[in-house]
């Protein structure tokens, strides 16, 4: 649940594909923690919160995919 205004909340699902995960961990021979992947899919709600505009009437499905995880490590500084 998240707000917007921080008086009105809705759902938001965050999908973070596991095989975009895998196919960082096999490039870079690192493994993400829990918190790291956690991380991510926050900072994928950060990013449509700047990007979908009326972002709480639409409630969209949210996805951290091989399109957009390495930036998203990036800003993290992972």
């Amino acid at each position: 649940m998240v707000s917007v205004d921080r008086h009105r909340v809705f759902p938001v699902r965050i999908f973070v594909q596991q095989d975009a995960l895998a196919n960082w961990s096999a490039r870079s021979g690192q493994k993400l923690t829990g918190t790291e992947e956690y991380a991510v899919a926050k900072m994928r709600l950060f990013q449509a919160f700047d990007e979908v505009e009326g972002l709480a009437d639409k409630t969209p499905e949210l996805v951290v995919d091989n399109s957009n995880l390495e930036q998203l490590l990036s800003e993290l500084d992972i």
